[in-house]
C-alpha cells in the first residue's frame, strides 16, 4: 500500500440519496473498491473519487482519524501483509 491508495470517496450521484453521499477516507483495494475507515465498502462502479476536501465528511471516518484508533478494516491489513 502506498499514499496513492488512500483516497477521499463518496457514492456517485444517483447511486444513493444526497444525505448518504458523505465523504469517506478510504483505501483503494486492488479490485478498485474503496474500503473506508468506518468500514463501509464502496464498489468501484458506485464511487466518486475526490481531488480534495468537498462536501460533508463522514463523522465516523473523521473520528477514526482524530483518535488514531481507526485504521484499515481487518481484510485490508491481511492484504497489505501479502
Amino acid at each position: 500500500m502506498n499514499a496513492d491508495d488512500v483516497v477521499q470517496v463518496r457514492y456517485a450521484p444517483g447511486v444513493v440519496g444526497e444525505t448518504r453521499r458523505v465523504v469517506h477516507v478510504a483505501i483503494r483495494r486492488p479490485d478498485g473498491a474503496c474500503a473506508a475507515l468506518c468500514e463501509l465498502v464502496i464498489e468501484a462502479a458506485e464511487a466518486e473519487l475526490l481531488d480534495g476536501p468537498a462536501g460533508m465528511p463522514c463523522l465516523v471516518c473523521v473520528r477514526a482519524l482524530a483518535l488514531g484508533s481507526g485504521g484499515a478494516p481487518v481484510e485490508l491489513d491481511a492484504e497489505a501483509s501479502r
